[in-house]
């Protein structure tokens, strides 16, 4: 009886670590634009858990897809973004705070691909800064 009594203490302890910000009832949507010029943008996004496959965005589309953060608060999506000339693999998700106040709003996270790198819209600045510099191809 002890034991059971603890066991539910120490699951309420850790339930309770998790910040409301990363929270299980939380959906956030990640949004990549491509904001090249005249260019098509390869997007291929993918955490550990989930492959969203390889994605030709045309300029000026989007591609956006809505999940939750998992129960460890350890979700991580990242992609491989490539155009005709440079390539990045980069995060566009982390459940970190600090990560999500640099570069989340809320629930979504922004991302252009832009000629001169990829930029995420700040919420903080109410502007997208530029957070990754293209690689040579």
């Amino acid at each position: 009886m002890e034991w059971s009594m603890v066991s539910c203490l120490v699951l309420l302890v850790a339930v309770c670590q998790v910040p409301i910000t990363n929270s299980l009832l939380n959906h956030f949507t990640e949004h990549i634009f491509n904001n090249l010029n005249n260019s098509t943008l390869e997007a291929h996004c993918k955490s550990k858990d989930d492959d969203l496959g390889l994605r030709r965005l045309a300029a000026q589309t989007e591609f956006n897809w809505t999940f939750r953060v998992n129960f460890w608060s350890t979700t991580l999506f990242f992609c491989d973004l490539r155009w005709a000339r440079g390539h990045k693999v980069c995060d566009v998700f982390c459940s970190d705070d600090q990560f999500l106040n640099k570069y989340c709003a809320y629930d979504f996270c922004r991302w252009s691909a832009r000629d001169d790198g990829i930029y995420a819209f700040s919420e903080k600045k109410k502007r997208y800064v530029l957070a990754y510099k293209w690689d040579p191809k």
